[in-house]
């Protein structure tokens, strides 16, 4: 399999249509059938599951040169090393508020300078995710030299936010991609790449960096295995376009696994202790018996489990409205929901056509996400609602 990892992001939306490093809830993995400690706590914050998006800036730019009698400069504020130097600290500085001020996890690098082609190639090591270019002067063959073909990039111009750029001025389609379709090949930075003064337009194309970061490599247990409505090639294509490791995991197991929570006299006291404090939640009405909700606190010690045995980031259930019912006595749902709120993905249906996007959206908003029936829409209104849903 091809290294997922280092797929850019416009390949992505575009094997999203037809549709690595792991990452972790802080959850330690444990051994085979030990039972987590842990206990239930609606208070928790939600945790947020992902690694870092590392940042690089870089500075580009160019010493003007006198020339006797002729136009020595170009359009642009950073013409000199010590206006350079006071350009690294405004990007400094401007970072490091934008990093205080994302409510996901950035590691900003320190800004690096080039002036030459040489020195922007050089750019192109693993170290990072994502290339912040600012622009300030210097040729177009420096500027195209700081486009990796492996590399998401932004271009930071200025025109009010402090000295303005000469590639305020300059960019257009002969360095940029566009929508037309017979773009001639070596253009690796589109025009919606592009950002001016705005550091609001800089952090919400971060975000979608880190969701499809965190979305490749993600390990998912798929209790009863793995499938894709309408699309029996869904699994497959969620392991060799996104990277995806499926860990399928059979009921045999689980009925072993529930039978051995159900008979765990201290771990059903624990359930019912959870469920009264559930129970007791504002705005929490019980319409059936109590039984099915302990035993739901019950899978859901069982489910956290299975996931942590396997250091996994995900979960996911086939068969959630049959198999597992006999087995444990209740459904899976409530489980999965209170496993939502606590920021652990968990979908029902184990269904690959719609988990990879799911997973994505998980990263992007940093909320729970479910799978979920929408309605006919009328008036402006879509009513989404599914038996998972969670209360975050």
């Amino acid at each position: 399999m091809s290294c997922c990892c280092e797929m850019n992001r416009r390949d992505f939306m575009a094997l999203s249509a037809v549709g690595a490093a792991g990452v972790t809830l802080g959850l330690p993995p444990v051994a085979r059938g030990a039972r987590t400690n842990e206990a239930w706590n609606p208070d928790k914050p939600l945790a947020r599951v992902g690694k870092s998006l590392k940042i690089q800036p870089v500075l580009m730019y160019q010493i003007a040169q006198y020339r006797k009698e002729s136009s020595w400069k170009s359009w642009g504020g950073v013409q000199t090393a010590e206006s350079a130097q006071e350009e690294v600290k405004r990007i400094t500085r401007e970072l490091t508020d934008l990093k205080a001020n994302a409510d996901f996890p950035l590691e900003v690098l320190p800004v690096k300078t080039v002036q030459t082609a040489a020195e922007a190639a050089a750019l192109h090591d693993k170290s990072h995710d994502v290339l912040i270019v600012y622009p300030a002067t210097g040729s177009g063959k420096t500027l195209q030299a700081c486009f990796g073909e492996q590399k998401n990039t932004i271009l930071f111009v200025r025109h009010r936010a402090g000295p303005v750029y000469y590639w305020y001025e300059a960019l257009s389609g002969e360095y940029l991609q566009t929508d037309k379709p017979d773009e001639r090949p070596g253009k690796l930075v589109h025009k919606d790449d592009v950002v001016v003064d705005d550091y609001s337009e800089v952090l919400w194309r971060l975000r979608a960096f880190y969701g499809v970061r965190n979305l490749l490599g993600t390990r998912i247990v798929a209790l009863g295995g793995a499938w894709g409505k309408y699309s029996a090639e869904a699994p497959q294509l969620s392991r060799d376009q996104f990277g995806l490791q499926i860990i399928e995991t059979g009921y045999d197991d689980m009925e072993r696994r529930i039978s051995a929570a159900l008979a765990d006299r201290r771990l059903m006291r624990e359930a019912e202790k959870w469920t009264d404090r559930y129970l007791a939640l504002p705005n929490t009405i019980l319409k059936t018996e109590k039984k099915f909700v302990v035993n739901a606190f019950m899978l859901y010690t069982v489910f956290k489990d299975l996931v942590r045995e396997n250091n996994a980031d995900a979960f996911t259930i086939k068969s959630c409205m049959g198999t597992i019912i006999p087995m444990s006595k209740t459904t899976a749902c409530l489980t999965l929901g209170l496993l939502n709120d606590e920021g652990l993905p968990a979908f029902c249906e184990s269904d690959f056509v719609v988990i990879p996007p799911a997973l994505l959206l998980y990263h992007i908003s940093g909320k729970p996400v479910f799978l979920h029936n929408s309605t006919f829409p009328h008036q402006g209104m879509v009513t989404c609602a599914h038996c998972i849903g969670p209360r975050r």
